[in-house]
């Protein structure tokens, strides 16, 4: 018999067990990193939408076991369910869901190739689309952010951002004196409207109540023109 190749063989057989043990110390020694929670609500299987959200969070698909979330993403809305949350109704575990995740401060975005009345836009009566139409700014006043699937991480992780940044904002304040020539808006809900308006009289700068919600078309807004924003 060989005996060099018995050694090998014994050699080859050492360093795959060491590896292996040291593989198994480090799968039970090593914490297991948790990661943020992305809900997808659609009861198909979204593969394009894993893909883009699986290195920044853990993926998982709606069920009515699921209580909580970092991020919900609604692929597809129809009018009922657009409807029903721009009226602030739960009729099923699902809307109920999703006005949660709402009260709760959550961020929860739309996609705008999902919001199934506009593809009716050339056949649908005038009067009827513009309904569904104000829905669809009912929800974006509520916080629900309206993206392309294209711009669907950006705009995810821009809301993350956009929140330390606030945060940040709101130390400053309580430490620094609100400007006398910032413009004070006390609405519970700020629109692009607003600051538009105040942007046409060269305002750089506008306070906002602590509770206000500035909704992202406003957001928007202000990031390209360059508007600081304060809370108090």
């Amino acid at each position: 018999m060989d005996i060099q190749a018995l050694d090998r063989t014994a050699l080859i057989e050492a360093v795959a067990a060491e590896v292996l043990k040291r593989l198994q110390q480090a799968q039970t020694t090593e914490p297991i990193a948790i990661s943020k929670k992305a809900i997808l609500l659609s009861t198909e299987p979204v593969p394009v939408l894993e893909r883009i959200l699986n290195p920044y969070y853990e993926v998982r698909y709606y069920d009515e076991s699921v209580r909580d979330c970092d991020l919900l993403i609604i692929p597809k809305m129809c009018i009922g369910l657009l409807s029903y949350l721009a009226n602030g109704i739960s009729a099923s575990a699902r809307e109920r869901f999703v006005l949660t995740m709402l009260l709760k401060g959550k961020r929860v975005v739309v996609l705008e190739e999902g919001l199934l009345y506009r593809k009716y836009k050339q056949t649908s009566p005038v009067m009827l689309y513009k309904l569904y139409d104000g829905s669809a700014n009912k929800l974006q006043s509520y916080g629900i952010k309206i993206a392309r699937e294209s711009d669907l991480l950006s705009a995810c992780l821009e809301d993350e951002r956009l929140a330390e940044n606030q945060e940040e904002v709101h130390s400053e304040d309580a430490r620094v004196d609100i400007n006398p020539q910032s413009e004070i808006l006390t609405s519970k809900v700020i629109t692009e409207a607003d600051v538009k308006k105040y942007r046409l009289q060269n305002v750089k700068e506008i306070v906002v109540g602590r509770h206000s919600i500035i909704t992202p078309l406003a957001q928007d807004y202000l990031h390209t023109h360059q508007m600081r924003v304060r809370r108090r």
